[in-house]
């Protein structure tokens, strides 16, 4: 088993416990260049918003594919969540653990984290993968989808 499917197996249960999106419960785990936890986050809307799974989902209500046009995506993703609240200085050369592909708008986050390494769970429904693949390989950052 690769070293990296238990942190999957963890971020899909805390996705699936914490989340508040109907459409994905993604979870995010930052582990540091030692392979310690730096940071977790999971996708859900803002504080003193209408959640998602309350019906507050435009996304849903629009049945927009997945992996595409999140410009009116209200939740804060989990990947976003995960570095904003992290240390750059225990993140450096770290790798970010989520159980999904990452969007165009977090893969430009996460370029610019100090993250070396994206390991996340593969989506054969995910749009526009490629793109944000093409921005965190272009930014030096390894890609792996399990």
């Amino acid at each position: 088993m690769n070293k990296y499917a238990k942190w999957l197996k963890i971020a899909e249960h805390i996705g699936a416990e914490f989340s508040t999106c109907v459409r994905r419960q993604y979870a995010a785990i930052i582990l540091s260049e030692d392979g310690r936890i730096v940071s977790i986050g999971y996708n859900g809307s803002p504080p003193n918003y209408g959640h998602c799974n309350d019906g507050f989902c435009p996304r849903a209500s629009m049945n927009v594919g997945h992996g595409t046009q999140y410009d009116n995506c209200i939740a804060v993703h989990a990947e976003a969540n995960a570095l904003m609240y992290s240390d750059i200085s225990l993140r450096k050369n770290g790798v970010l653990i989520v159980n999904g592909p990452p969007c165009y708008s977090c893969a430009k986050l996460i370029s610019t984290s100090g993250i070396s390494k994206v390991i996340h769970k593969s989506d054969s429904e995910y749009g526009n993968y490629s793109e944000s693949v093409a921005m965190l390989n272009a930014s030096g950052i390894e890609v792996i989808s399990l």
